[in-house]
Parts: C-alpha cells; structure tokens; sequence
C-alpha cells in the first residue's frame, strides 16, 4: 500500500503547537540503561531500564572513553589469545546485560504470543527474505546463526564449534558438533554447510555481500569441517554470520526452489514453522529434536509453541499487550519508557550497539545528490526538537555510532541547527519542492510531518509517501525514493557496515541503499577488512564518522531504544546457553532468542 501526502509550508506555529501537545506524551522519556551484570541463573531477566529523564535534551549520553585491544583472530569456544596479540591493553566496553531475578525452575509447556513490528512479507527463507527487525526474530527461532556476538566486542561460536583463520585471514576453517539434525532429519555436516554459502552466493540480495569475499573454493576437509578459501583478506568473517549470512538452513529447503523455501524453512533451530498466514499470524511448534540445553542441562527449548502476530501500528501492540492478547511485544520507542517500565518486565538493549535512526538521502537523485543542499537541510532540521518530541529527549546523534560502540565521537562537526543558513542555500539553489518517505506506522508518519513542517519554514513544499515496511526495503535496494526515516547501523564490527556504505555496494540493485560514493569511507571500509586491531578499528570508524559528517550523507536522529515487553509469567527473553559459559549482546538491535523463554502455567 502507498499513501502520499502533500504538506506545503506549514508555519511554525503549527509545528510548535505539536509540540505543545506531544510534549505532554513525550515528558516521561528514558535515556541510558545501567544493568546489571547477568547473574547465570537459568530465568535472568531485564529489571533494570532506562531512567526517566527531564525531557529538556540536556541529558546527552556520555562517550564511554575505552580503548580497544587487539581482537582474537579466532573465534572458537576455547578463547585462546593468539599469538600474535596484544593483551596489555583494555577491552572494549561489554553491552550491558540483564539484572537477575530469583532464581525459578522452568516449566515445559505454554504458547508465547507476541506481537511485532512488521511482517517479513516475501517469506522466511534467509537467503532471499528482505527482513527487517521482525524477520530477524521469526529466524533466531527457525535458524542457529552460525556464530553470535559476544559481549567482548567479538563475535563466538553459535551453532558451529569453532571458527579460525589463517594469518592473513584468507583461510577461514569452520568446524560443526556431532549429531546436531535439521528439522527434517537430515544432517548439520559438512556438505550442507558448503551448500549454505553455495546458496548465499545464489541469493539476489545475499550474493551481493558474499560474491565480494571473493570465495577461490569452499573445501569439505571432513564430516564436520569446512574450509574457505578467499583471494583476499576477510577478518571480518565471523560478524558477519552472526545474521543473514548465517541462518544456517538445510539442502532440503534449498531444493524446494526460492518460492518453496520461502513458504517452507527448514533450520536447526528450537521450533519448526507450523502455520504463516501473513499479515495475520505466523505460528512455530517446539522441535523436539533440538540439540541446545540450558546451563543445567535441561532440553531446549521450553515452549511448546510460538505466536507472532504482526501490527505495524505501535499504538495498536501497546493496547493489545494491556488487554492480555499479547505476551511480549517489540517496541522501538522513546515516548512509553515509563508506562512499559512501570506495567510490565522490560528486556531493553544496552547503549552500545545501538542502531541509528536517521533521514537518508539517495545521492543518485537530485537535488540529493548535492551536498551543499544536504547540509542545508540539516540547517534547517531542529534535531533537538524532533528528538524531544517523538523520542526520548537524548541530544542529536552526531553520527551512525552510539556511546560505547567504537567510532562514537561526541564531535563529528556535522552541521547545527542554523534556519537562517539553510534557508538562504535553499533559496540559492532554487528547489521548491522535496519527497519524504516512511513507513505506514503512524508514529513513523508523525516524525516525517514534523520534518515537513520545519523544512516548509526553510522554504520547501513536502510531500509524504507512506509504503509498508517490505515495499519500503524494496525502494531501498532499487534506489526508487529521494530521502526517506530508516533506522540501521548496530555497528557491532565496522566492516559489516561495509556493505551498507561503500561505493562498491551502491550500483543497480544496491544494498548501500544511500548511493554514497566516498573515497575516504571506502578506504576505511577496506582496511577494516584486514585486521582485527581494536584500536585501528576504532580509528577507521572515527574516520568515517567524521566523513560522514562533513558530506552530510544522512541527518542523523537519535539512537534507538529497542525493548521487548512482557507479562509477569514471560521469563527467559533472550537467554541464550552458549558454550563455555560465554554471553551474547541482549536484544542488538530488537533482534532477540527465544530459545530459552518460558511461562508461568
């Protein structure tokens, strides 16, 4: 579906007086999340959450200051320091974790219901689905990635038990456990897991990052073991099978064809899919064949099933989670952090890793395509305001890194709010009139007319489209939109943001959607490819933010506070056992597992 609305000029009093209204809404808003460390019970939940703050901005969150060490070059479950690595110097800051509760034994049984921002429309096959925060939960229960990120700053071990590469990391040796079988029956081994990078090199959208590995041959060296190797160097490998790439599903569904794989998922993971109406419901049963325990050894997963019901309306998951209809609900909101805080048990994800939301300009359409247009529009953005009204008051982002994720810097010297200034280019360089696009959430549809009303003080007539989520990323790859809100960049690893911003990625059916084209971001983007150094990776990340801001390639918001809200009877959101006791990022970007989730019967 795709709605347009025309705004033209709206006066600032109109503007200010909906900030009157919504300031009344937005006055009990969050900032930072302070919780505690998980206390390896088997029901660790989230009870500490972003504080209320005063509304006023003032609040901004603080840079966390840490240096990076050397990473490990490999990722497997022993975590032996390499050789080679510097071990004298600080780690990078963790995500912060879930405060523990009282210790409860679970029980067996039960059917979550949860509700969720969108529907994953074009199916629940990875390898070609165009999925968003929503689809990345349908998959953690479908699928095991095939390596996870850790707390540390590195990504470890998921599904497979070890993953390590050669020197210069053109060599990458992936190695699988015994006796783990898809939901069909047939084997997690070796053979599938070279037919799994085959078919991600086959995907429309995932052959786009793969084919850019340079893939010389993919080696089966025994049952369980895969050897890659790269024309070139990739340190980058295991971030980026923490997603997408590494849904590990099975040859039997990759048989079945794009369409019939899409309708028919077949992962390892803890619930097999049993119905998909979409739009409507989507509803998984517990895999009774699932290889995971939890720390005490108990059988994964709990529940018996799952129920995700989609409503991209986030008025509409609130009153539904009210009345009982649903469990849980995903909210990415700054607006209700104290009434989801005061009525129901919170999962928020922690200030580093957070992903950015932001207006991006498609600089393949003019006037996008000039800077100096660009910058003006930032001029005559009061990024403050917007924040103050439709989030949570936290100072503008200066860039696509939150507090506490390498790259983050409180300066970046992207441009301030000076009208006068924007307006004043605008009128110089003659345009009149300018698309906005988003999504159909009405919230998402309030951010837009804002802007639209702060640009028609500078001089510029708006128009609003408003499409659906999926219709939304599809525009994105096919560069058909001018500038629309999008909300992206966790930034666990530079490099996996390579493919998001480097110029290589932004031609035809593009994954750097933004169609940036920058020398000193590609660069940058390149070396991150050949070390896993913390300390230059944070430097290249710094470089890009600053880069970022002098072309003004996006009007950077605000930093997003994903949570998942649940009744008192929902434990366990986003536990998750891994090998050698070690921790993963909670709730990254909305995305969460649902492994380890139980209910109170």
């Amino acid at each position: 579906m795709t709605v347009t609305r025309r705004i033209s000029r709206l006066v600032r009093w109109r503007w200010l007086a909906l900030l009157c209204v919504l300031a009344l809404a937005a006055s009990a808003c969050g900032g930072g999340n302070d919780d505690d460390e998980d206390g390896g019970g088997v029901a660790a939940e989230a009870t500490a959450a972003p504080e209320a703050s005063s509304g006023d901005g003032d609040d901004a969150p603080a840079p966390s200051g840490d240096d990076g060490d050397d990473a490990q070059p490999s990722a497997d479950d022993g975590g032996d320091q390499d050789a080679g690595a510097s071990e004298d110097t600080a780690e990078p800051e963790p995500a912060a974790t879930e405060a523990p509760e009282t210790a409860l034994a679970p029980q067996y049984g039960g059917t979550l219901v949860m509700g969720l921002e969108a529907e994953t429309t074009n199916g629940l096959n990875p390898v070609n689905a165009q999925a968003a925060v929503s689809g990345h939960i349908l998959f953690r229960a479908l699928y095991d990635t095939l390596t996870i990120e850790g707390v540390d700053g590195r990504a470890v071990p998921n599904l497979l038990e070890s993953i390590s590469p050669n020197n210069d990391f053109t060599e990458w040796t992936m190695v699988l456990p015994s006796g783990i079988t898809f939901h069909d029956g047939s084997p997690a081994d070796a053979a599938a897991l070279k037919r799994h990078f085959e078919e991600q090199l086959l995907g429309t959208l995932t052959g786009i990052s793969v084919r850019s590995w340079e893939i010389e041959s993919i080696e089966i060296v025994d049952d369980l073991t895969v050897k890659m190797v790269l024309a070139k160097p990739f340190a980058a490998l295991p971030e980026y099978l923490t997603s997408h790439l590494g849904y590990f599903g099975a040859p039997s569904m990759h048989d079945l064809g794009a369409e019939g794989a899409a309708r028919n998922p077949i992962g390892t993971g803890p619930f097999m899919l049993d119905e998909w109406i979409p739009n409507e419901v989507t509803r998984m049963v517990r895999n009774p064949d699932y290889w995971r325990t939890d720390a005490e050894g108990r059988q994964l997963p709990y529940l018996d099933a799952l129920e995700f019901r989609p409503n991209n309306d986030s008025d509409a998951r609130y009153a539904a989670l009210r009345s009982g209809d649903l469990d849980a609900n995903v909210d990415n909101t700054g607006i209700r952090i104290d009434d989801y805080n005061e009525q129901f048990k919170t999962f928020w994800q922690g200030e580093a890793y957070a992903e950015s939301t932001y207006l991006m300009f498609n600089h393949s359409r003019p006037p996008f395509d000039n800077v100096e247009f660009r910058r003006a529009l930032a001029q005559c953005t009061d990024r403050q305001v917007l924040n103050t009204i439709r989030w949570d008051g936290q100072a503008p982002a200066t860039g696509p890194f939150s507090p506490g994720t390498p790259g983050y810097l409180e300066d970046s010297g992207f441009p301030g709010f000076d009208p006068d200034a924007g307006s004043a280019a605008i009128a110089r360089l003659g345009v009149t009139d300018v698309d906005l696009g988003t999504t159909t959430d009405p919230a998402n549809l309030l951010t837009t007319e804002l802007l639209a009303a702060m640009w028609g003080d500078c001089g510029l007539d708006v128009s609003i489209t408003q499409v659906d989520q999926a219709e939304l990323i599809t525009n994105a790859v096919l560069g058909n939109f001018t500038a629309f809100l999008w909300r992206n960049h966790p930034s666990f690893h530079v490099a996996a943001e390579r493919i998001w911003w480097h110029s290589e990625f932004g031609q035809g059916i593009a994954l750097n959607f933004g169609r940036i084209n920058n020398p000193a971001i590609d660069a940058a983007l390149d070396e991150s490819l050949t070390t896993n150094d913390f300390d230059r990776l944070t430097e290249l990340a710094e470089d890009i933010n600053r880069a970022f801001a002098e072309e003004v390639h996006n009007l950077w918001f605000y930093f997003s506070n994903w949570l998942i809200a649940a009744h008192d009877h929902v434990h366990g959101i986003d536990n998750l056992t891994l090998r050698g006791g070690q921790e993963h990022v909670k709730v990254l970007a909305g995305r969460v597992f649902l492994t380890e989730a139980w209910i109170e019967q």
